[in-house]
């Protein structure tokens, strides 16, 4: 589904991004920036820790060609610690979306709240607070972790109907505490004890639930819901988070025009970090790609509005991959990229067939080399026993061990790693991020910036 169509480049580029500094960009616009206040642009790819680039850039490559070049390689100028409020150095994304979109460090779980659950204000609340434009993207839930902890507060992240009441209800005078909102979560709008949806558009919020209505809306605010939970797979439907990006930039841009305010967006490529989790990396490189292309929309809307800060960072890594696994000095991306679905599409689909099927099923879809030993690996499985997510779980770690060895990616865990992450940026201030960081000081230069 990802072609690789990306443009060719040096394998230097990376290096002579990070010592020759950001792009022009960033000194054309100084003077501007000095003048007027710049738009941000916080593009948060979840999960997506270097290995995760470096996956993304061999995927795109050929074998004896030269290394492909990537959206973020000529943005790349520093790395951030990820750590939260506590003991053990390896953050959720709740903690580490607080830390970004407030300046301060909270616990796992925290959702706009200090270790002691107090409220801390976020870039967008001050944003908003000064006649701002604002908004989100998400490929999850909008009421999910990270674009819940740039516009709520919540002593646990797992308050997904709470979060909705907050986003529908929390108001700056008679204006939402968003422009736009575009992402999955219809299940907690739309609930047996509460559907908001009928008091939103009787309020005068544009509430869209599918992509061409969103192509066709004009009128802010907007809150567009076009999932019940999160958004389908990149790899399993197609990517949406670059026509999303798009249409919020349309949306906010419009609005800035009008108003002569600045705007703040925040977009994210949630499912990089569900990819991780599932250990499953053709996702990984399916929700990658879906994520540069969502980059390469803002950096063509920045070379048409220089007075535009973009920044990109991931909250954390996830699953501690391993490009060259099990001591062989290969992996084999030409075999990821022949994947076809990802596993959690393959995995309930086998679990409805008889294993004797299960071959027939795999084979256009994996796209692998698989021996006749590991056909037998799968066939051999005993399923008559234990609960269908058990079940579940004994294929999918079955078909990432397999998938694993054929193509030589390796992970270490189903949960996240607590390595530093990029920091990318280009436009006005984006020097300010330059070197190794914490990942508050980003939070704190957003909040400065605005102030």
């Amino acid at each position: 589904m990802f072609r690789k169509t990306v443009l060719m480049a040096s394998i230097g580029m990376l290096l002579s991004a990070c010592t020759q500094g950001a792009p022009e960009t960033t000194t054309t616009s100084a003077a501007q920036a000095e003048s007027s206040p710049p738009n941000i642009i916080f593009l948060i790819g979840d999960g997506m820790g270097f290995e995760y680039i470096s996956a993304y850039r061999y995927a795109m490559s050929e074998r004896g060609q030269p290394l492909a070049s990537t959206p973020f390689d000529e943005m790349l100028i520093g790395a951030a610690t990820t750590y939260p409020d506590d003991s053990t150095w390896v953050t959720d994304s709740a903690a580490s979306a607080t830390a970004l979109s407030t300046g301060v460090k909270s616990y796992n779980g925290a959702i706009g709240v200090d270790a002691d659950k107090h409220p801390q204000q976020t870039v967008m609340e001050k944003a908003r607070e000064l006649g701002w434009h604002t908004g989100a993207v998400s490929t999850s839930q909008v009421t999910h972790a990270t674009p819940a902890s740039f516009f709520t507060h919540h002593p646990s992240r797992k308050m997904y109907n709470a979060i909705a009441d907050s986003l529908a209800s929390t108001k700056y005078g008679e204006q939402w505490s968003f422009d736009v909102l575009l992402g999955g979560g219809m299940s907690y709008f739309n609930r047996d004890d509460k559907n908001w949806l009928p008091e939103l558009r009787e309020q005068g919020l544009t509430v869209v639930e599918d992509y061409q209505q969103l192509e066709a809306t004009e009128q802010l605010p907007v809150l567009g819901l076009f999932a019940p939970i999160a958004l389908p797979y990149a790899l399993d439907d197609q990517p949406r988070l670059a026509q999303l990006t798009r249409n919020a930039l349309r949306l906010l841009g419009d609005a800035q025009e009008q108003s002569g305010k600045p705007f703040s967006l925040m977009i994210e490529g949630s499912k990089i970090d569900w990819c991780g989790h599932a250990n499953d990396i053709a996702c990984v490189i399916g929700e990658m790609g879906d994520f540069a292309q969502a980059l390469e929309v803002v950096k063509e809307f920045q070379q048409a509005h220089p007075n535009t800060l973009i920044v990109v960072t991931a909250d954390h890594s996830t699953g501690g991959l391993t490009l060259g696994q099990g001591g062989e000095y290969e992996w084999y991306s030409e075999r990821v990229m022949a994947i076809r679905a990802t596993l959690e599409v393959m995995v309930p689909e086998l679990l409805d067939r008889p294993q004797n099927e299960w071959r027939e099923y795999l084979t256009p879809r994996l796209n692998l080399p698989l021996s006749e030993a590991h056909w037998q690996q799968l066939t051999a499985l005993e399923l008559e026993t234990g609960t269908s997510g058990e079940q579940a779980k004994l294929v999918g770690k079955t078909l990432t061990a397999i998938i694993g060895e054929v193509t030589r990616t390796g992970w270490t865990t189903s949960g996240h790693t607590a390595v530093d992450v990029p920091i990318m940026a280009m436009g006005p201030h984006a020097e300010k991020l330059r070197g190794y960081r914490d990942n508050t000081e980003i939070g704190k230069l957003l909040l400065q910036i605005v102030r």
